[in-house]
């Protein structure tokens, strides 16, 4: 009964957290636009994406432990790639790292609040069922990194349902390669538990995620060998915080 009634109280808080907060904040945004300039306006939006990223687990009640965080360093350019496990993954990496843009199913593109931020983040909404999709999505994520945007990737490609790290595929790494942008890797743990599959009651618990250091690219001969060090990296850490739960 304990998570049912969490799971209810979740429910109503995100809509009108993610809804209705949320078109207000974009609402200030545009008239701070006016009044400060659209930098300014576009900073304050985004502070209130990472607020929403870490009320979404105090929400949940969850208690989040996030290590290395010092590896981040806001304003520089990273293609982030952590492992995969739960729809949680997109919240906990915009709340406790910061927000930027990602690549998104384009089923989340009729969500009301949440399409809203990604289109604000400049994200990229993806037909996973129409393979020609795959080329315009590294066309725009190439760009955004020009333009000196960080870009958040899942490289494993789907969620791992055990939570086990799958093989990286090297697309992203690939991109890295080619403009020289360096690597976050990120371990996570725990997220997979708090929506169980089949399941639509909350299980509130302890989530975990470690930051790496960053990893250059030029110390690799191709895409091939970066994504399984990237690979690698992230799976100790996974193992690691299993240890720490």
């Amino acid at each position: 009964m304990k998570r049912i009634l969490i799971t209810i109280y979740f429910l109503v808080s995100a809509v009108i957290y993610v809804v209705l907060v949320g078109a207000l904040v974009l609402f200030l945004g545009w008239v701070l636009s006016f009044f400060a300039g659209k930098q300014k306006a576009r900073r304050f939006v985004l502070k209130q994406v990472k607020l929403f990223g870490k009320n979404t687990f105090r929400f949940m009640f969850c208690r989040v432990i996030a290590l290395g965080l010092e590896n981040y360093k806001p304003g520089t350019r990273y293609i982030v790639t952590p492992n995969h496990q739960s729809l949680m993954d997109i919240p906990l990496i915009l709340g406790y790292i910061d927000p930027m843009p990602m690549v998104a199913k384009k089923e989340l593109a009729w969500v009301p609040g949440v399409s809203w931020y990604i289109r604000y983040m400049r994200g990229i909404f993806l037909d996973r069922k129409n393979p020609s999709e795959g080329a315009r999505v590294i066309r725009e994520m190439m760009d955004l990194l020009r333009k000196g945007e960080s870009f958040l990737i899942f490289p494993e490609g789907t969620r791992s349902e055990d939570g086990s790290v799958r093989e990286f595929k090297t697309a992203a790494f690939k991109i890295a390669k080619k403009l020289g942008v360096k690597v976050l890797p990120v371990s996570i743990w725990g997220t997979m538990f708090l929506v169980p599959k089949k399941s639509l009651v909350l299980n509130p618990g302890t989530v975990l995620m470690k930051v790496h250091e960053p990893v250059d690219p030029a110390q690799f001969k191709d895409e091939v060998e970066l994504a399984k060090a990237v690979e690698d990296t992230v799976r100790k850490g996974v193992e690691e915080l299993k240890r720490l739960q």
